[in-house]
């Protein structure tokens, strides 16, 4: 036997309660801790055909239970998991070792459509959803007529944010954008600061700059959420549709949930943030200082104009006792992101003399929903 393929409990924290896609999530179960225990059925020995028989299997017996599951080596804690060995001569599946031993709870009859991997939109389902979207007709109406029918969302075999997700989250380029990007893809510039009007979507265009430092057009993203899962979907779509080629510098607002995308999917990118959304920031977040006189110069000066480590953090300090700043939350978040938006240390790094994702802007404007 060789060739193994292990799949791994996911713990109830993480498919149930911690999932933000749910709204009857409960929060406070990520902080409980249960007592280890093991499940009684052991199923070493059984045989399937694939890897998708393997996963089905082992799905259905953890819905059975009360439990998620996921491929791969990532855990939450858990040691439950499954192994399956193909056999050389046969081809087929065995399932060579079954880890029961929990670590949390199972969920209850009640919640366990909220399983995530059991959660699945059919390609009947999103047929239906999509043609009487198309006919102006609301989701929200389209979902309740659906739950109707089956009795229940219980029976709908996926959740309401569900049904949003897979209708709202789109990305697109053309040829041309993916031959810009091989020229001029080493700057790459996304800015989710605009919602389209008609469907109150965040557009997110992808932008850069050719060598007459002219605006292109990378592709663009929708997304309904500021959420990392979005951000990771939209990331991965488009690193893939470029075939997989990473930028040397992505340029993006601030956000936390976008930093955990970028971090995930552009590993070998360096993170910049936007000063401009710096600037936005400092007014909602230090309005008191900001008022005060030449305050807005000295900030600006020294967001921008350092040339050297040492003479930005001269600078810095001199800001700091100047207005007598030091401890405000906001500045020392700031600081400790100095790495992400002072050009003194991103000198290594590409960025075309860009401090600003405003760029793409005027790109935004050219789309019209």
């Amino acid at each position: 036997m060789e060739n193994s393929q292990i799949f791994h409990d996911l713990s109830v924290s993480t498919s149930v309660s911690n999932d933000s896609s749910s709204s009857h999530s409960n929060s406070s179960a990520e902080n409980q801790t249960y007592e280890d225990f093991e499940e009684p059925v052991s199923l070493e020995g059984s045989v399937v055909k694939d890897d998708d028989e393997a996963y089905e299997l082992y799905n259905s017996h953890a819905f059975r239970k009360g439990f998620g599951t996921r491929k791969g080596k990532k855990r939450t804690g858990c040691k439950a998991s499954v192994q399956f060995d193909v056999d050389k001569k046969t081809g087929v599946y065995v399932l060579s070792k079954h880890c029961r031993l929990h670590n949390h709870s199972m969920v209850p009859a009640n919640k366990k459509y909220l399983i995530r991997s059991y959660r699945h939109i059919s390609k009947e389902q999103l047929a239906f959803l999509t043609t009487f979207t198309c006919s102006d007709t609301k989701l929200a109406d389209i979902l309740r007529a659906m739950m109707k029918e089956v009795c229940g969302e219980a029976h709908l075999g996926f959740t309401v944010p569900d049904a949003y997700d897979a209708l709202t989250n789109f990305f697109w380029r053309d040829g041309r954008m993916r031959s810009d990007y091989e020229a001029f893809g080493d700057l790459l510039i996304h800015d989710t600061t605009y919602r389209t009007n008609k469907y109150d979507m965040i557009c997110g265009p992808f932008v850069g700059m050719n060598l007459h430092t002219q605006n292109i057009m990378f592709g663009v993203g929708f997304i309904l959420y500021k959420k990392a899962g979005s951000f990771d979907w939209i990331f991965n779509s488009f690193l893939t549709s470029m075939g997989g080629k990473q930028t040397v510098t992505i340029m993006t607002d601030q956000c936390s949930a976008m930093d955990k995308a970028i971090r995930e999917v552009f590993p070998k990118s360096r993170h910049q943030l936007c000063m401009w959304h710096i600037g936005e920031n400092a007014v909602v977040n230090i309005k008191g200082v900001m008022a005060k006189e030449g305050f807005k110069r000295q900030f600006d000066y020294v967001l921008k104009y350092s040339d050297t480590v040492v003479e930005f953090e001269h600078y810095w300090n001199s800001f700091l006792a100047d207005y007598n700043c030091a401890k405000h939350s906001w500045i020392i978040r700031l600081y400790s992101l100095k790495e992400k938006w002072c050009p003194a240390y991103n000198k290594e790094w590409f960025s075309g003399g860009v401090l600003s994702s405003q760029r793409s802007d005027r790109d935004y404007k050219s789309f019209y929903f």
